[in-house]
C-alpha cells in the first residue's frame, strides 16, 4: 500500500502523471537488496538523516547566495526537535560547507539550476536535481548534473538516479554526470564520474517501478 509521503511525490502535469525518481528508486533498492540509505548505524539514521538534508540545503543555499539567486544566506539552524546536539549540528554544517566551497572553488561552478524541477514524459519520471551547472572539467568548460551525497558509503543506486536525473528534459544535455560524496564531520570530499551514457537498461527499470507507483496512485492505494 502507498504512504501518503509516496502519493506526495507523484505529480500531475498536462494530464500525465509523474512519479518522483527518488519514489521510483526506493523500490529499486529493495529489489537491488541495498539499505534504505546508507547514513551509518540504524540507532542513528533519524539524526543522520536530519544532518544530511541540513548539509544540502546549506552547500546549496550557500551556492545560490554568492550567484544572486537568493538574497541572504545563514547555515540550516539547529532544531531541538529533529536533532539531540547543537554543537554537532553547528560543526556538521561548518565542515559540509568548508568542503563544498572547496569544491565549487577548485571546479569553478556556475549553476544553471539548483534543486530544478525536471521531467521526463519518456520515461513518467520527475525529480528536483540537486545541481545542474557548468564547471570547468580537465581544462574545458562542461555542462554537469551533480547529486550531493553525505552518507557513509556510495551504492549503485546513487549511480543510477544520476542517470535518471540526466534523462529529464531541461538536464539531458549534460555532458557529465558527478555524485559529491563529501564527509560532513571532517569536511572531506571527493567526486565520483558517472557515465551517463550507460545502464539504460537500469534507467527503463526504474521507469517501470515508477508506472508501478502511478498505477498504485491511480487506483487510490
Amino acid at each position: 500500500m502507498m504512504t501518503d509521503q509516496i502519493r506526495s511525490r507523484c505529480v500531475e502535469k498536462d494530464g500525465q502523471l509523474y512519479v518522483g525518481v527518488t519514489s521510483a528508486m526506493k523500490l529499486v533498492r529493495q529489489l537491488l537488496g541495498e539499505p534504505e540509505e546508507s547514513y551509518g548505524p540504524p540507532a542513528l539514521m533519524k539524526i543522520h538523516c536530519a544532518e544530511g538534508t541540513g548539509c544540502h540545503a546549506t552547500c546549496l543555499n550557500w551556492l545560490a547566495f554568492t550567484n544572486g539567486l537568493i538574497p541572504s544566506f545563514t547555515p540550516v539552524p539547529w532544531n531541538p526537535m529533529e536533532h539531540p546536539d547543537e554543537h554537532r549540528w553547528n560543526n556538521v554544517m561548518f565542515n559540509a560547507l568548508v568542503g563544498f566551497t572547496e569544491f565549487c572553488d577548485q571546479y569553478k561552478v556556475t549553476p544553471i539550476g539548483i534543486e530544478q524541477e525536471a521531467f521526463s514524459k519518456a520515461y513518467g519520471l520527475v525529480g528536483h536535481v540537486d545541481l545542474f551547472c557548468e564547471l570547468t572539467w580537465k581544462g574545458k568548460r562542461k555542462k554537469a548534473v551533480i547529486d550531493l551525497k553525505f552518507v557513509t558509503t556510495l551504492m549503485e543506486s546513487h549511480r543510477l538516479q544520476l542517470r535518471c536525473y540526466s534523462k529529464l528534459s531541461g538536464i539531458n544535455d549534460a555532458q557529465i554526470g558527478l555524485l559529491y560524496h563529501a564527509d560532513r564531520y571532517l569536511g572531506i570530499w571527493r567526486i565520483e564520474l558517472v557515465d551517463l551514457t550507460t545502464g539504460l537498461d537500469d534507467v527503463a527499470a526504474v521507469a517501470n517501478a515508477a508506472r508501478l507507483y502511478a498505477w498504485a496512485e491511480q487506483k487510490g492505494r
